[in-house]
């Protein structure tokens, strides 16, 4: 970890060279994640990121989230977060059922995830988020609603619920439910979660009034994005462009050791890039997409064909806009290429 922290710590610091003496840049949200970046330790994190933050000018609503897994928080660490001004925590949980944990190989057991539930709170946090999985193997609309449920004693504001996918040569690929359980499934969830004051405002996420990931809205709305570490992904909004770092971490760190940014590829978006990407990420979002949109007598014909089936209606308080329903959310995979 200490090597990959001053690797980070590099990264930051080449970026905010290039950048010169600009104007303070306004930054109004940061996301710590993929893998488990609760293992590095506070000072750590801190020190890494120093270059960037520094030189930034923190809007009034700032959002900070981490990503943690169960076991890899305690109550004296997530104090440590919250002093080094993280105010967002988003909790990898999966499932409560024991047999489930299992099955999915998870290394924290219910009562460790509820401890970490317990933790999270009192340490102060306010904003917090629980990933859960739908369409296990052996999963039932009971012990998927034992779960939430048992997550719901807790004040929780945003949960995120993702349906298991799998690769054709897992092991558990052939035990996975079929389209109707796990369409029984995802809207079970919307249902439940629509029941307690959830908005189901993406795909897979759900939040209280107030309290959509401000993070994940930059990613969907289309806005710039600079991305650190391996396999890490930026873009660019003005100019339209793409990159990823390189994978291995072996590679990341030898290449910034080297002085160099440590990225792999990058691309401009064609207009027809740009014109798929808005159908991806509009229809992703309650708020939907202008009806002016569906531009094309092949758009239009798909967009009676999936009114009639239920799966598009207008947006009931946006004038002149068409969203996805629930079932429409649940069926996106197969709706949303149907416009492009």
């Amino acid at each position: 970890m200490d090597q990959f922290a001053a690797a980070l710590g590099l990264e930051a610091a080449l970026v905010a060279r290039e950048r010169g003496p600009a104007p303070p840049y306004r930054l109004n949200t940061v996301y710590v994640g993929g893998g488990t970046p609760t293992l590095l330790e506070p000072h750590a994190l801190a020190s890494a990121l120093s270059p960037i933050l520094s030189e930034a000018r923190l809007e009034p609503d700032f959002e900070w989230t981490i990503e943690a897994n169960p076991s890899s928080v305690d109550k004296a660490k997530l104090l440590a977060y919250r002093k080094l001004g993280i105010n967002r925590v988003s909790l990898g949980i999966q499932s409560l059922a024991p047999e489930l944990l299992a099955r999915l190989g998870r290394i924290h057991t219910r009562e460790i995830a509820i401890r970490a539930l317990d933790d999270i709170f009192r340490a102060g946090f306010e904003n917090v988020s629980v990933d859960f999985l739908c369409g296990v193997p052996g999963q039932s609309i009971s012990t998927l609603e034992e779960s939430i449920q048992e997550a719901q004693r807790f004040p929780i504001k945003h949960l995120s619920c993702y349906l298991l996918t799998l690769p054709p040569d897992h092991s558990m690929y052939q035990e996975l439910p079929d389209e109707e359980e796990q369409l029984e499934h995802l809207l079970w969830v919307d249902h439940f979660l629509g029941n307690a004051g959830f908005e189901h405002y993406e795909i897979s996420n759900f939040a209280k009034p107030g309290w959509k990931s401000r993070h994940n809205m930059n990613y969907w709305n289309g806005l710039s994005y600079l991305a650190l570490g391996p396999s890490a992904h930026s873009f660019d909004s003005e100019k339209f462009i793409r990159s990823k770092n390189v994978s291995s971490l072996s590679g990341y760190c030898e290449t910034l050791r080297s002085g160099r940014r440590p990225i792999e590829w990058s691309e401009e978006l064609t207009p027809t890039q740009r014109e798929i990407e808005k159908w991806l990420l509009a229809l992703r979002l309650s708020e939907g997409i202008a009806e002016e949109c569906f531009n094309t007598p092949q758009r239009r014909r798909m967009l009676d064909v999936f009114e009639r089936q239920g799966l598009v209606v207008s947006h009931p308080v946006l004038a002149g806009r068409k969203r996805l329903t629930p079932k429409g959310f649940a069926l996106s995979d197969q709706i949303i290429p149907s416009f492009i």
